[in-house]
């Protein structure tokens, strides 16, 4: 019984600790994560999936744009 209860405490403080460590360092692994996540996209070829995927999206932006400023003109005149 007294195995149980030491068990019972060591694995209650053991958890208590790591959840305080990942509050205390969660935000600069998570923006360390992400810095890597970058700097490995950005390593990549432009043919990668992710790489065409954020060009397009880029090209999808200035076409919206364009076709804005067209229907602005129209509606100035």
């Amino acid at each position: 019984m007294r195995r149980i209860i030491l068990g019972g405490l060591a694995a209650t403080g053991a958890f208590l600790a790591i959840r305080k460590i990942a509050e205390i360092a969660g935000p600069a692994l998570r923006k360390r994560g992400m810095e890597m996540c970058d700097q490995m996209l950005a390593n990549m070829p432009g043919s990668f999936p992710p790489n065409r995927m954020m060009a397009d999206l880029d090209s999808i932006k200035e076409k919206t744009a364009r076709i804005l400023e067209l229907i602005e003109d129209r509606q100035v005149i």
